[in-house]
């Protein structure tokens, strides 16, 4: 029984819910730092004990659906646009929240660039099989870990150095480098899933559309 509800507990936590609640958490965090405004360098023990404690349940909540992603799965193909789409959604979200500004969609487009071109590359290694039920096999993959850390890590940065000088919002360098990262892992992500897709998969798609807007 105790084995039974263990595998239910996963399923809840790495199933449609997963990541909706991530990228809320993630949103909330955007704020993050907790920190009030101090006029040095705070210690590592400032930072730790000034950082709310839902925190980290969302920080170890992100490895868990990351470290899932490192194994072989079978998925029905519109899951695969679940994480790219939340990911855009925190990037827009950040861009929005700091003001659009000319350092914020330089920033943003420069970094789109760049983690569209990464993207394309990271997919050639982990080519999706698509199934005879229409589902995808896909290979393990340690990408997506990767990522969610690297946001969580970076969000989380971003909220500590603005609790520090929350006049760092207003200095371009600090808009630009933000928005670039926005702007690159939300076109990674959305490169990546793209490229991992089988050829032909969009045309196939358009069949089964066709196919069941006419059925005679």
């Amino acid at each position: 029984m105790s084995l039974q509800l263990v595998r239910r507990c996963r399923k809840a936590l790495t199933g449609k819910l997963a990541l909706p609640v991530l990228a809320a958490g993630l949103i909330l965090a955007s704020g993050g730092g907790a920190l009030a405004a101090e006029t040095h360098v705070p210690s590592l023990n400032s930072i730790l004990s000034h950082t709310p404690v839902w925190v980290w349940p969302l920080i170890l909540y992100g490895l868990f659906i990351g470290w899932n992603r490192t194994r072989a799965r079978i998925v029905a193909p519109r899951r695969l646009f679940v994480m790219p789409a939340l990911i855009t959604g925190l990037a827009l979200y950040n861009l929005a929240s700091s003001g659009i500004s000319v350092s914020g969609l330089l920033g943003f487009a420069c970094g789109a660039v760049a983690g569209a071109l990464t993207g394309i590359a990271v997919a050639r290694r982990r080519p999706a099989k698509m199934l005879a039920d229409g589902r995808l096999a896909l290979q393990g993959d340690w990408v997506p870990l990767v990522l969610i850390v690297a946001i969580i890590v970076i969000r989380y940065a971003k909220g500590v150095a603005l609790g520090v000088d929350p006049a760092l919002a207003e200095i371009p360098s600090f808009i630009l480098a933000s928005a670039f990262l926005s702007g690159f892992f939300a076109a990674m992500m959305i490169a990546r899933t793209v490229g991992v897709l089988p050829s032909g998969f969009f045309r196939n798609e358009a069949r089964k559309s066709d196919g069941v807007a006419n059925p005679l």
